[in-house]
């Protein structure tokens, strides 16, 4: 009867209306989250400069992209869960997405459709790529094929208006994790991948590759870390190396010796016939940063017990850095004022 066809007329409707809205809001979140962040993220690592335990420098060092992944959605959850920065963020979404469906509505209501099969055909070709809508969707109500068209757009249209309202209730009372959950881009990849990079580290000290994104197929860093912070110690003595990789690739005659080695010493000048990947700068003048000296002298026991080597033999300039010097340095690292 009447009654039941537009109890199911009001259905489908529902049913479309909210698979092009959803989609649309999942589809769109992850660039969106990313354009959110992206401005934020050197703020954060400001925050982040200070002095931690042993404990976070080895996990840090040794699961470096883990860290950095946990730490970048920890900050998301933190500043997204106060104030209403990300209701504002997802309720631009819904008008946007209401303004695309009602002018691909008003468009389609000009052009000639012989049944509603071709009036939703001409809607989704003009909406195009602005919303996805799933064939689950439009097969929902194409039992109405032979329904009345224009009454059919004021129905669309009106179902938009409701479930806008309805969508911006459900993101109030819906936490932080559970949006996050439900994103086709995890934010926290992209922006590692996008802001931090490749991921990869020095084979030698494990500092992080610079070179920025994932399509670059040589790693670099401009300054490395003491390379008992990568878990290097001398053969002999089992104590924890100071050196940095790029004084040791131009020394004749110092070698290391790892996995990619099979254990057997290899000359660190040639270190690219291992490591092709890897580019190090020789140059006998640089040195590690005060923050990764301090680091090391701090935590000098906890790293030999942690990698199961003795204790580096520290310079003893190294001794003097204080901590407002290895903050200081690591400020500088960031090019942070």
């Amino acid at each position: 009867d009447e009654l039941s066809f537009s109890k199911q007329r009001t259905t489908n409707v529902i049913t479309f209306v909210s698979h092009c809205l959803r989609e649309n809001l999942l589809r769109k979140g992850g660039h969106a989250w990313e354009l959110l962040h992206k401005k934020r993220l050197k703020e954060w690592w400001t925050g982040a400069i200070q002095i931690y335990s042993g404990r976070f420098y080895k996990h840090y060092i040794c699961t470096y992209e883990e860290y950095v992944k946990d730490w970048i959605l920890n900050q998301i959850v933190e500043r997204f869960s106060k104030g209403s920065l990300t209701f504002e963020f997802e309720d631009r979404h819904v008008q946007s997405s209401i303004r695309s469906i009602n002018d691909a509505v008003n468009k389609a209501k000009t052009e000639k459709s012989g049944n509603l099969k071709s009036f939703i055909k001409n809607v989704c070709q003009e909406l195009g790529d602005k919303l996805v809508i799933s064939q689950d969707a439009l097969g929902a109500f194409m039992i109405l094929n032979n329904a009345d068209q224009e009454q059919f757009a004021h129905w669309l249209t009106e179902c938009v208006k409701d479930m806008a309202q309805v969508l911006q209730k459900k993101f109030k009372e819906t936490n932080i994790q559970m949006k996050l959950i439900k994103l086709n881009v995890h934010p926290q990849n992209a922006l590692f991948n996008k802001l931090i990079g490749c991921g990869k580290q020095c084979p030698f000290c494990a500092t992080p590759c610079e070179a920025g994104g994932k399509a670059h197929s040589e790693h670099f860093a401009s300054v490395h870390r003491p390379q008992a912070l990568g878990r290097y110690r001398c053969s002999l003595s089992q104590k924890l190396v100071t050196e940095i990789c790029s004084s040791l690739v131009i020394t004749p005659d110092r070698t290391f010796r790892c996995d990619a080695t099979n254990w057997e010493s290899h000359h660190y000048k040639h270190y690219k016939e291992i490591f092709p990947d890897w580019k190090i700068p020789p140059d006998g003048s640089l040195q590690a940063s005060d923050y990764w000296k301090y680091v090391l002298v701090k935590f000098n026991k906890k790293f030999a017990k942690a990698f199961k080597a003795k204790r580096a033999d520290i310079p003893l300039m190294w001794n003097m850095i204080t901590p407002q010097q290895a903050e200081e340095s690591l400020k500088e690292s960031f090019a942070i004022k």
